[in-house]
């Protein structure tokens, strides 16, 4: 084991983190401009050719060979296009806290997803901790007001998207002996490429204002989502996975939550109450314990 690149590992995917949490906020104020397919079309434009320009000047061989292309491609699909055509409706139908707290069961089925794939079950504490943890960001959901009334739509659309980002870790996986930044830009292309006949349609259908799309803060939210959370974002993460394995690394989306509510206090000027600090704290007992229980069964397996 290599203390020192786990720990850089640990430090980058907890950045990514950081930005996800507020992408929540970033994705309501867009899709409410911009159509939902639309607008991760428009996210993952900017995110390819940020990408790409960046393999053309930090790698010299870019062959891939077919199994990682046909790989990529699948990765694309699951963690692109179905994952945002999902959370993107979800999110305008939903608030981003109910979004945050659905998304924090990515971890469970990620989990499962692998016990099935690998046919051989997770220990019973390294399930408890994740239960433990979405307890946490239960409480701070539920102390913001959470409920499920008119919003039960876009819960499932989002929770569809926690199953999906699943299967996208379980094929990320599978993509561990290829160049991280060439698998992420084939991954990314692949997305953006299935994405876009959806976004023909959307806009055929509901012939938005294109002239809206330019407002200054959708456009710097926009670019938020593009570079940090997707670009830059998806190559760190995938970065972190390889090195951490996808137990480990799957605990840390139980701190999306947290990271939101901050971002609401921050933006939206909300403030918090006492049931958001148990419940970070909760939170962070289960990430903490269960990044080092998934870190024991990595190193087994």
């Amino acid at each position: 084991m290599n203390t020192k690149n786990d720990n850089l590992s640990i430090i980058l995917g907890l950045t990514i983190i950081f930005f996800w949490g507020i992408s929540f906020v970033a994705i309501k104020v867009v899709v409410s401009v911009i159509p939902p397919i639309t607008m991760a079309t428009l996210r993952f434009i900017i995110s390819w050719i940020i990408l790409w320009v960046f393999s053309r000047l930090t790698v010299k061989d870019r062959k891939l060979p077919k199994k990682a292309k046909f790989l990529s491609a699948i990765a694309g699909l699951w963690g692109i296009t179905i994952y945002f055509v999902f959370e993107n409706f979800g999110v305008s139908f939903t608030t981003p806290s109910q979004a945050s707290i659905l998304i924090a069961t990515v971890p469970i089925f990620t989990i499962i997803i692998a016990d099935i794939s690998i046919r051989k079950a997770s220990s019973f504490m390294l399930y408890l901790m994740s239960f433990l943890s979405l307890s946490g960001v239960t409480i701070i959901i539920a102390s913001n007001g959470f409920e499920l009334k008119g919003d039960a739509l876009g819960d499932f659309l989002v929770l569809g998207a926690a199953i999906s980002w699943g299967m996208y870790t379980l094929y990320i996986n599978k993509l561990e002996n290829y160049d991280n930044l060439l698998t992420t830009v084939e991954m990314t292309k692949w997305g953006l490429i299935f994405l876009i006949p959806f976004s023909i349609i959307e806009i055929s259908i509901e012939k938005p204002d294109v002239t809206t799309f330019l407002r200054p803060d959708v456009i710097l939210w926009l670019l938020f989502l593009g570079t940090l959370c997707s670009g830059f974002g998806y190559l760190i993460w995938n970065y972190a996975v390889r090195s951490l394995g996808s137990r480990t690394s799957s605990n840390f989306i139980y701190l999306i939550p947290v990271v939101s509510v901050l971002a609401d206090t921050m933006i939206l000027k909300n403030i918090p109450s006492v049931w958001i600090y148990v419940g970070g704290a909760i939170t962070m007992v289960g990430v903490i314990l269960g990044e080092r229980i998934g870190r024991k069964e990595e190193i087994i397996l």
